[in-house]
């Protein structure tokens, strides 16, 4: 190339320089503007590249090319002022992204990285051109300010001088200061100034910093970029700039021309921003990102994320096997399609919920594997949740619970296997202990029936004895009185005995009377005291305001005989023997007498001071014919007796004694509140007055018996009372009877032949004939027929009866007549 061309070049070159600073400065001049003025500009500064950048559109080939907007920027900021440039900045970024990023919406966005990096790029360095471009222009007009003062007087251009330098110092403090690296690079690429945070960015002090050429500090790979922006004179990179320690640096780094005075480009000015956190930040959310999708794709479990919409974002490498399909079907698969038809609605109905409530969830349900089984799954999902927007979708996990619902079914068949098993054995535990019971229950009756066998043996031998003797002896009556009596008392033990057994087993019907037990035992003085006999102190001892209780007197005349007798035997040769009854209130404390509930009781107790009794025989002593006593002394149901009749009286029994220190039995006989009821004697040894003889005579009376011998010795004993008789041996003949004549008492018997008992009988006769009297009896009726008459308004004599008895019962229903 000649001298001359080369020369012309370098004339044009400063020539157009020259232009470029002449148009300068005449733009940082333009007048000052009010605020709205201000904005208007920068606004009509930003149309203006506008158009320049939509007209270059096709050579931009898709890229965003918002750096061309920056002079616009600048312009409006050396025109403006700071407002302006700030709203030509913000006009800019709105039209660049209406009309050149996405123009009116018309396509797809580009991509997203590089839009957001090249919007932040322009925002930083609009913001710090509209700054320094604003303070040039504050400058140039302090300086024009200061020519301008000159030029009038030296004094006032020494003032604008220091004025000038003032600014240069503050300019200077203002890019010292800045928190953004400043530095001025030549032509040749030499750093000829830098701030003191890009010195302290770089690691270098000022003095090593001056000279050095900037690709010198710039990481290798990223050189050529920076000698593309710096030949372009204009441009933002993120790069890496090398500290002497080997650190690097990653800065957002934006470059603009440095004009000389004439208007020739002399360098250029580069800022920068150090990025480093935010390029760590994200270098440590790619890792974490890389490191869970390791962790989530070795899991045995399956795992996903999805979003507010339910979509699939992430699944696991145990899910895509799960469901056999690739990466990307199984995100865009409906993992509800795999659900078991059974499992189907409410599994979907629970997830829904569990969604809709923004809080964490689980579910159960079968789905389909790949291989066509299904397979149980339980599912735990939790919120996922942002500061912003809040919950942003889920994050699961599932796992494979096949295996343990089986073995609970199989549990759950061992359980009921075992139900079944336990319930045979006990059926079976029932069956052996029904056979122990009737075991027991059969060695009860063997004692039973040899003890009342070898008593009524004894008896028997007595009465046939008596009889025969009798029968065979001469006329002799005296002889005759004597073994009659004989066989009468043998009797009387058999009744005895009977009365007992049926005690014993709860099987006498009682007949319960409101009587004061004072007034009783006080009324059978004369015999309880000779059943102790003369050598033994009886002292009573009676609760004051009476003692009243509802029993069965007869039952409890017999009860406290059998304890003096007891009584009586303890004490034995004993000298000072002692015999103790007494009547009190007792407040009986729950658990404190066997089978008896808590409560105010009546205890009439029998104490002597006599042998006494050790352990083994209290435990034992209400057994039935357990007895202390020598071979033919007791038969070993008195106690029993007394037990029994006790506890069908409402009440309990207890004994309290010591071996060698006497004992102390106490009867718990329920408290009748009611007024004082009046005390009934039916002492059973008392004579018929001839008073009460002579109000049987004459009476009408219907005898119903089926037993012949029994009717025979009834019909005696009622005639010797003076009454007419009639008999009958079942209810059809009773019936008959009544029919034909009118009788002022009936005598029935409860167990007959035919389809009528004798209660049968007395209720229809009540109806038919009301003013007849009923009087019915029984040896022993059981159960049924003692519930039948327990609220029946008919008295029953039980069998045998002696004539005193017959006469008095008859009596009694005879006097009410009258």
């Amino acid at each position: 190339m000649s001298s001359s061309n080369v020369g012309g070049q370098m004339h044009l070159k400063h020539g157009l320089r020259r232009t470029v600073d002449q148009c300068v400065s005449q733009i940082a001049r333009v007048r000052s503007l009010n605020g709205w003025g201000s904005a208007l500009l920068g606004m009509g500064c930003a149309v203006a590249m506008l158009g320049v950048r939509l007209v270059l559109d096709e050579a931009y080939g898709g890229a965003t090319g918002f750096m061309i907007l920056l002079p616009a920027v600048m312009i409006a900021a050396l025109a403006g002022g700071l407002t302006a440039g700030l709203s030509a900045a913000v006009a800019c970024l709105v039209g660049g992204w209406l009309l050149i990023v996405n123009p009116l919406g018309s396509g797809p966005l580009p991509q997203w990285s590089v839009a957001r990096a090249s919007t932040i790029n322009f925002v930083v360095i609009s913001l710090f051109a509209s700054v320094l471009s604003a303070s040039l222009r504050n400058t140039l007009h302090r300086l024009d300010a200061s020519l301008h003062a000159l030029e009038k007087t030296s004094i006032e251009a020494r003032k604008s001088e220091a004025a000038r330098r003032d600014t240069e110092v503050q300019l200077r403090a203002m890019v010292e200061q800045a928190a953004a690296g400043i530095a001025r690079v030549n032509l040749a690429g030499r750093l000829v100034s830098a701030n003191a945070r890009l010195c302290e960015i770089l690691g270098r002090s000022q003095d090593q910093i001056i000279g050095l050429r900037i690709v010198d500090v710039t990481h290798p790979e990223d050189v050529q970029l920076t000698l593309d922006v710096m030949q372009s004179a204009i441009g933002q990179i993120e790069k890496r700039y090398v500290r002497p320690d080997g650190i690097l640096v990653w800065c957002l780094t934006s470059v603009a021309p440095l004009n000389a005075a004439d208007g020739s480009l002399e360098g250029y000015i580069a800022v920068i921003v150090d990025i480093s956190d935010t390029k760590s930040a994200e270098g440590a959310l790619l890792e974490s990102e890389a490191r869970f999708r390791a962790i989530a794709d070795t899991a045995p479990v399956l795992i996903w994320v999805s979003d507010a919409d339910r979509k699939r974002l992430f699944v696991n490498q145990a899910y895509v096997a799960f469901c056999g399909l690739s990466d990307e079907e199984a995100l865009a698969a409906d993992w509800s399609s795999l659900l078991h038809p059974e499992d189907y609605e409410h599994t979907v109905r629970q997830a829904r919920e569990g969604e809709a409530s923004g809080e964490a969830f689980s579910l159960e349900a079968r789905y389909l594997q790949a291989n066509g089984d299904y397979r149980w799954l339980k599912s735990l999902s939790r919120p996922r949740r942002s500061d912003q927007s809040g919950l942003i979708g889920y994050v699961g996990v599932a796992f494979d619970i096949t295996d343990a619902r089986r073995a609970e079914e199989d549990l759950k068949r061992i359980n009921e296997l075992l139900e079944e098993r336990v319930s045979e054995a006990l059926a079976e535990k029932a069956r052996a202990e029904a056979d122990l019971m009737h075991a027991q229950k059969m060695e009860a009756v063997g004692r039973l029936t040899g003890g009342v066998a070898h008593d009524f043996n004894n008896l028997l031998t007595v009465v046939i004895g008596a009889l025969d003797m009798m029968l065979k002896s001469p006329d002799d009556a005296a002889r005759r009185k004597k073994l009659g009596e004989a066989a009468l008392a043998a009797a009387r033990r058999g009744e005895g005995l009977t009365h007992q057994l049926l005690a014993f087993s709860r099987r006498q019907a009682l007949r319960p009377e409101a009587v004061d037990l004072n007034d009783l035992i006080q009324e059978g003085m004369p015999l309880l005291k000779r059943a102790v006999g003369d050598s033994i102190i009886l002292d009573v001892r009676f609760r004051p305001g009476g003692a009243r209780v509802k029993v069965d007197v007869a039952q409890f005349e017999a009860a406290l005989l059998n304890l003096l007798v007891n009584a009586r035997d303890a004490i034995g040769d004993r000298k000072r023997g002692k015999v103790t009854i007494r009547t009190r209130t007792c407040a009986v404390r729950p658990g404190r007498v066997p089978d008896l509930t808590a409560g105010r009781y009546i205890c009439v107790s029998v104490q002597d001071n006599g042998s006494g009794m050790d352990a083994e025989t209290l435990t034992r002593v209400f057994e039935p014919f357990f007895t202390t006593k020598a071979i033919g002394k007791g038969t070993g149901l008195g106690l029993s007796q007394v037990y029994g009749f006790t506890r069908q009286s409402g009440g309990g029994a207890e004994i309290v004694a010591t071996s060698g220190k006497g004992t102390d039995i106490r009867l718990y006989l329920p408290l009748l509140e009611s007024p004082k009821a009046q005390a009934i004697s039916l002492s059973p040894a008392k004579a018929v007055s001839q008073r009460l003889a002579n109000r049987l005579e004459g009476c009408t009376l219907l005898l119903v018996e089926d037993d012949p011998q029994v009717s025979d010795m009834a019909h005696d004993l009622l005639q010797g009372l003076g009454l007419q008789i009639s008999t009958a041996s079942n209810a059809s003949q009773a019936l008959s009877a009544l029919a034909r004549q009118r009788f002022d008492i009936m005598l029935s018997d409860v167990v007959m032949p035919g389809e009528m008992s004798g209660i049968d009988l007395a209720r229809t006769c009540s109806i038919r004939w009301p003013e007849m009297k009923i009087l019915l009896t029984s040896g022993y009726a059981g159960e049924d027929v003692d519930q039948a008459l327990s609220d029946a308004p008919w008295r029953l004599l039980p069998k045998p009866y002696s004539s005193e008895q017959l006469a008095e019962a008859l009596t009694r229903e005879l006097t009410v007549l009258s």
